[in-house]
């Protein structure tokens, strides 16, 4: 944040890390806007872009790059601009899967190739599982559904992170007070459910759409349970098991960030927790 230099500098060198060179562009575009975002992200697009020139490993790889980088810049501005947390995940989610269906067909090959490849292994798996348990072998669909939700996935991460190193810099504490409340409203927790359930009742070529669609509510899930064990003041295992849970339970929690848009758990438990504490206190006076 000194200058632009140190930025470019940090923008460039952070693409041999997970996350830094986006979180770098995310950072500058939050505190100083679109045009310092985009002088940062054509440093932290130059790796990629050499990539793609020079490198025999296909165009593949560097264009998810490039467009990670592209779409955490634009979820910066609209987090910028809207402050709403719902807002700028549901532009993430929505650019994530316009730009995996570009990329199909922009760069079919490559596309093609992995599915190919994912066929392959498929098939190996299936020669090795019993005769009774057939695979379905994934589509050129589960590769672009892949390749959105990876993009989206990142994007969010970094912008988490740059969120973050914001909040450290000029707001200590900011950023987890946004988290807690973040919460969706009825109308987007109903789209984002019905869509990812949609896609769970297409089978696997779908898998990764309805994880792409139905993320809003994971991010709900977890604020919520950061939220909640906040408030109640809870220890850190809880957070553990929300986590186990999100992995092997994803569903569950998406049904139950649902359920939160209508009931607001967070609002009802600080409540509760105000009036025990009024009561305690009415105690102690007499």
């Amino acid at each position: 944040m000194r200058g632009r230099v140190q930025a470019s500098v940090v923008a460039l060198i952070g693409s041999w890390f997970p996350l830094i060179s986006p979180a770098a562009v995310a950072l500058v575009t939050l505190r100083r806007g679109s045009l310092d975002g985009i002088m940062i992200l054509l440093w932290a697009l130059l790796p990629a872009l050499v990539a793609l020139w020079i490198s025999d490993m296909g165009p593949l790889m560097p264009v998810v790059t490039l467009v990670g980088l592209l779409a955490t810049l634009l979820a910066a501005l609209l987090l910028r601009s809207s402050s709403s947390w719902p807002q700028t995940l549901m532009g993430l989610v929505g650019f994530s899967a316009l730009a995996g269906l570009v990329m199909a067909q922009a760069i079919p090959d490559p596309v093609q190739g992995v599915t190919q490849a994912l066929g392959e292994m498929f098939e190996q798996m299936q020669a090795q599982a019993p005769q009774q348990q057939a695979l379905a072998v994934p589509s050129e669909t589960f590769v672009v559904g892949l390749i959105a939700y990876v993009i989206a996935v990142s994007s969010f991460m970094s912008l988490l992170l740059a969120r973050w190193w914001q909040s450290m810099l000029y707001n200590p504490g900011g950023l987890q007070t946004e988290f807690h409340q973040l919460r969706l409203s009825p109308v987007v927790g109903v789209v984002c459910f019905l869509a990812a359930l949609y896609g769970w009742k297409q089978g696997i070529d779908y898998q990764h759409w309805a994880g792409l669609f139905g993320f809003p509510l994971m991010v709900a899930a977890a604020a919520l349970a950061h939220g909640v064990v906040k408030a109640r003041q809870m220890s850190g295992q809880w957070l553990i098991l929300f986590y186990v849970l999100f992995v092997f339970a994803g569903p569950v929690l998406m049904v139950l960030a649902l359920v939160d848009t209508w009931t607001d758990f967070r609002s009802r438990i600080s409540a509760k927790g105000s009036n025990s504490r009024d009561r305690d206190d009415d105690t102690s006076d007499q």
